[in-house]
C-alpha cells in the first residue's frame, strides 16, 4: 500500500492556513486593487475555509457551457471524455441516455473540450482570490460537471484529488449554472471544518491520509468519520442556495456533501473546478509546449494524454 502521511499534508500548507497568518499585514503590502475586499475575504477563508462571491460569473459563459453540456448529452459517443456514475468511471460514449439523466453523474474535466468551461474555471474574481491564497498563480487540476444533485455523503477533497505535488495546496470553486432550488439536492458545507481540529486526519490504511486503490477503508467509512467529527465539535452544516452568476470557493480540507434530492424532476446544474498552485501542479499533467488556456493570471493547461486534435464542443469557436 502507498502511504502519504499526515506530515506531508501539514508541511505543504499555504501561508493562509497557518495559525500565525498575518492577513492584515499581507494585504497592506499589496499594491494592486483586487476588485473586492481582500482582507475580508482572506479572513473568511482563514476562519471558515470558504468564501462566496455574488454575481461575478459571466452569464454568457454559463449559457455557452450549458449549450456544450446539452450537445455532449446528445452526441456523447462522439467525444473523448470520462464520466462517473455511482462510483464507476467509464468513457462517456459507454453511457446510456438513462444513465446520463441520473443523479450522481458527473463529467470529468469537460474544460479539456469546452472553452466555455475553461474560461469559467479562470473567472477573474476566483483566479485573483486564489492567487492570494496560494501566493502563486492558480492552476486547474480537474473539473466536474453535474446535471443533477450528487447526493454524495460528507467528504473532503484532498484524499481523492491528490495528484498535486504539494498536497495541502488545493482549493475548489462551485459555480451554479442555474438558480439552485432547495428541493434539488443542494450543496451543503461545514464552515470552519477545514481546520484539522475539526476534520482530523482519516487514516485509509497504514497511516495514509489519502485514498489509494489498495486502501482498506471505504468512502462511506470516511463519511461516517466526518459526520462524527462535526457532531463532536458542534460544527453545523450550511446549505448553499446560490443564484446563477454566484460562485463559492472552498478549501481542499473543507467538509461538504450533496443533500438529498426531494424533487427528482429538478436539475442542479453546476460546475466544479479543483485548483493547485503553480508550484504544486504536476509537470507530467502539462504538455511540453505549454498549450492550453491562460487567463486572469491562472492556467488551464492541455493534458498531454489527450489527442491534440480531439473533437471540441461548440463553444471552442464561440467564446
Amino acid at each position: 500500500m502507498s502511504v502519504i502521511t499526515r506530515q506531508e499534508y501539514e508541511t505543504s500548507r499555504p501561508w493562509i492556513d497557518l495559525d500565525s497568518a498575518d492577513v492584515r499585514g499581507y494585504v497592506a503590502d499589496q499594491s494592486e486593487d483586487a476588485g473586492f475586499d481582500l482582507e475580508c475575504k482572506l479572513t473568511e477563508w482563514h476562519e471558515r475555509g470558504i468564501v462566496i462571491f455574488e454575481r461575478v460569473v459571466d452569464p454568457a459563459l454559463i449559457d455557452a457551457l450549458l449549450d456544450d453540456v446539452e450537445y455532449l448529452r446528445k452526441h456523447h459517443r462522439d467525444f473523448d471524455l470520462v464520466a462517473e456514475y455511482r462510483g464507476i468511471r467509464k468513457s462517456v460514449g459507454e453511457f446510456t441516455g438513462q444513465e446520463l439523466d441520473s443523479s450522481g453523474v458527473k463529467f470529468e474535466s469537460i474544460h479539456a473540450i469546452s472553452r466555455a468551461a475553461g474560461r469559467l474555471s479562470l473567472t477573474g474574481t476566483v483566479a485573483t482570490f486564489l492567487r492570494h491564497v496560494f501566493r502563486s498563480p492558480p492552476c486547474v487540476l480537474q473539473s466536474l460537471t453535474f446535471y443533477r444533485g450528487s447526493q454524495q455523503p460528507a467528504h473532503i477533497d484532498y484524499p481523492y484529488v491528490r495528484c498535486q505535488t504539494r498536497l495541502a495546496q488545493l482549493a475548489a470553486s462551485w459555480i451554479p449554472l442555474e438558480d439552485i432550488h432547495p428541493d434539488s439536492g443542494p450543496l451543503a458545507y461545514y464552515p470552519g471544518s477545514h481546520h484539522p481540529r475539526v476534520s482530523g486526519y482519516f487514516e485509509w490504511g497504514n497511516g495514509s491520509v489519502v485514498m489509494e486503490p489498495d486502501s482498506n477503508r471505504t468512502p462511506m467509512q470516511f463519511a461516517e468519520y466526518l459526520w462524527g467529527r462535526v457532531r463532536d465539535t458542534n460544527t453545523p452544516a450550511k446549505v448553499f442556495l446560490p443564484k446563477k452568476g454566484d460562485v463559492l470557493v472552498w478549501h481542499g480540507n473543507l467538509i461538504h456533501e450533496g443533500t438529498a434530492i426531494k424533487d427528482v424532476q429538478l436539475t442542479r446544474k453546476s460546475y466544479v473546478t479543483h485548483y493547485t498552485s503553480l508550484e504544486g501542479y504536476p509537470p507530467v499533467h502539462r504538455r511540453p509546449d505549454g498549450s492550453g488556456l491562460a487567463e486572469n493570471g491562472g492556467h488551464a493547461w492541455d493534458y498531454p494524454w489527450l489527442d491534440a486534435n480531439r473533437r471540441r464542443l461548440p463553444s471552442q469557436s464561440r467564446v
